[in-house]
């Protein structure tokens, strides 16, 4: 799984898109350019530092009021939900569960949030498991050089299965075990803040947390759609491809970023049952409804063999990936658009 650093996520740094606003291509800085918007819209533009990384909210609405109105009530709603569900505050409900290894009466967010954490962790055949926090926490302190006792013991305390609900109740199985939602959260927060742009009636709208990206509508409200090209993990600027949406979500997952070790071959992404990263897979892109299930698929396939990670996409409707291998190969699902 992705994962982050003692002061900020990792999974911050993860995923640069370029996204292409009417033909104007954003940098990876996510410098927006705003865009001429169709007849009686107008376009607003926000970004802020939110969950280590900045995020970007383009909107398009009759007045510039109501688009920064609607801007502001997102980020209201994303700020309200990083107080339940970041590991890095310790007056979280994530924190205080990881604490004292339960919580009674856990937020429904919370629960939502773990709900899809097990049913990925099902469909990828634990690859995808929120309980591997030990084995992050480790590799931290030691530099992606951990002991091979001290792995062990970590990597015996990493099972979903023994994250036990009871109701709204949550309890580990074991002490010592602890959660992380790292790869999912961040797309859940950028799921609702769309929530909240549709419930006050914006139809236009790109919201980009770091490149958890989430789109509905035309960049110029004119029915165009969003143009996306998807960052290149060599930094060559080799685009491995640019994708078009009107609705929808699309996240990218890779190792290439961010790393423990000097030799840069431990990463945020953490096998759950041996601790090493992928070595053949240097990129997912994945697209789904949401950013949240594009996220966290994101994560699973990048420690799958290739054929499994497109014959599991391919078994989720309205999901489609592209694998970008070490030796350059791109390597798409039938449904890639």
């Amino acid at each position: 799984m992705k994962h982050g650093t003692h002061t900020q996520d990792r999974r911050d740094f993860l995923k640069k898109l370029a996204v292409l606003a009417g033909g104007a291509a954003l940098a990876p800085a996510l410098r927006v350019v705003p865009a001429m918007a169709a007849v009686g819209l107008v376009t607003t533009t926000e970004k802020r530092m939110l969950m280590g990384t900045i995020v970007g909210m383009t909107v398009m609405t009759p007045s510039t009021n109501q688009g920064q109105e609607a801007i502001g009530r997102a980020f209201d709603e994303m700020n309200r939900l990083i107080g339940i569900l970041s590991r890095f505050d310790s007056n979280t409900a994530l924190s205080v569960l990881n604490v004292h290894g339960r919580l009674s009466g856990s937020p429904q967010e919370l629960l939502d949030v773990m709900a899809h954490g097990r049913t990925l962790h099902r469909q990828s055949g634990g690859r995808f498991d929120m309980t591997v926090a030990p084995v992050v926490n480790l590799m931290e302190r030691s530099k992606g050089r951990p002991d091979a006792r001290e792995l062990k013991e970590a990597l015996a305390l990493v099972d979903t299965g023994r994250l036990r609900q009871t109701g709204s109740d949550l309890k580990f199985a074991a002490s010592g075990m602890g959660a992380t939602l790292d790869g999912i959260a961040k797309g859940y927060i950028a799921d609702c803040a769309a929530d909240t742009l549709k419930s006050l009636g914006v139809a236009h709208y790109m919201i980009d947390a770091g490149g958890d990206i989430r789109v509905q509508g035309s960049p110029k409200g004119d029915g165009r759609p969003w143009r996306i090209a998807i960052e290149d993990p060599d930094k060559q600027g080799d685009y491995p491809a640019v994708i078009e949406m009107r609705s929808g979500a699309v996240a990218t997952s890779g190792g290439y970023e961010v790393y423990f070790d000097s030799s840069r071959k431990s990463t945020h992404l953490i096998n759950p049952e041996t601790g090493t990263s992928p070595q053949y897979i240097k990129s997912v892109s994945v697209q789904a409804p949401t950013v949240m299930q594009a996220d966290g698929l994101a994560t699973a396939l990048s420690l799958m063999s290739p054929r499994e990670a497109l014959r599991l996409t391919s078994s989720l409707p309205g999901h489609s990936c592209l694998l970008v291998t070490s030796t350059g190969a791109r390597l798409a699902s039938p449904e890639w658009s």
